[in-house]
């Protein structure tokens, strides 16, 4: 019983604190940069992990706060009980954030900037917009993977010396899309119940959880013909194109599996994990 409390505990705290996503950041702009054959800017890459766990974390504290100390789920009851450590957090994250950017060449900030405004209207549909306009908010996991599929993909392009392929780059953008789109696709799958307990708004709830399952089926369908192809024309090409099949066999897995992912919110640790799956291969590439 003790081991299985600690292994409980452990996808807890993983899941609960985004830290995957963090750590996962780094890896796939590593990723990404030697895809494009780009010499990587670590400032950049820190920049990118922090700064998309401040938003990640920020948004599980307003869900927290918003729905209380009763959450369904652990990770908003934990950001509710702890929001003022969390606060803090949050803020040495921004302040993090506004050092790095000093240390940023300038090509960097009109494009920082649109990913603000683009994160800023996140926020703004999720937790000011009038009910008039809740049907919007059915659509957030839309939104949220194309902004970060923009920091993931684009980001890596700025430190580029000469021309890039724009078709691998678009490629490459529409693949990882559609990756990120059934990832959160099956998040949502999954939450649910609790996020109806809630009063939380998701696509599972306009949707369906058949019609959300066949939706993340025909995702990770797609972005497999879209893999296939942009192997084909040698844009994806050695140990990139295993690593972005492991990703899709994952999601695959999951839903597939739905009782074992299930069980201690596995879906989302291993939901998450496939972005760190390029720490694995770091060896190989180049």
């Amino acid at each position: 019983m003790k081991r299985n409390y600690s292994h409980h505990s452990f996808f807890n705290f993983i899941n609960t604190y985004s830290i995957l996503v963090a750590v996962g950041s780094f890896s796939s702009y590593l990723f990404f940069s030697d895809l494009f054959n780009v010499k990587p800017n670590y400032i950049v890459a820190s920049g990118l992990s922090i700064g998309l766990w401040v938003i990640y974390t920020l948004d599980h504290l307003l869900d927290g706060l918003s729905i209380g100390g009763n959450a369904s789920s652990v990770r908003h009851r934990e950001h509710f009980l702890k929001h003022k450590l969390i606060t803090r957090l949050i803020l040495s994250g921004l302040l993090s954030l506004i050092g790095l950017s000093f240390w940023l060449p300038e090509t960097y900030y009109s494009y920082i900037l649109f990913l603000c405004m683009l994160t800023s209207l996140h926020f703004w549909i999720n937790y000011t917009l009038s009910v008039r306009f809740i049907a919007l908010r059915y659509f957030k996991e839309v939104f949220v993977a194309f902004v970060v599929t923009i920091g993931f993909v684009i980001t890596p392009t700025f430190e580029a010396q000469s021309d890039i392929n724009a078709n691998q780059v678009i490629c490459v953008f529409l693949f990882f899309y559609l990756i990120n789109l059934s990832n959160l696709f099956l998040f949502s799958y999954f939450d649910k119940e609790r996020d109806q307990k809630d009063n939380m708004i998701t696509i599972a709830q306009f949707y369906g959880l058949e019609k959300l399952r066949g939706l993340i089926y025909l995702g990770i369908g797609v972005s497999f013909i879209v893999l296939v192809i942009s192997f084909m024309y040698g844009y994806i090409v050695g140990v990139s194109f295993f690593i972005f099949l492991a990703m899709q066999t994952t999601l695959l897995g999951i839903i597939v599996f739905p009782s074992f992912f299930r069980t201690n919110d596995r879906y989302r640790f291993f939901g998450d994990l496939i972005y760190l799956y390029p720490l694995i291969t770091f060896s190989f590439l180049g």
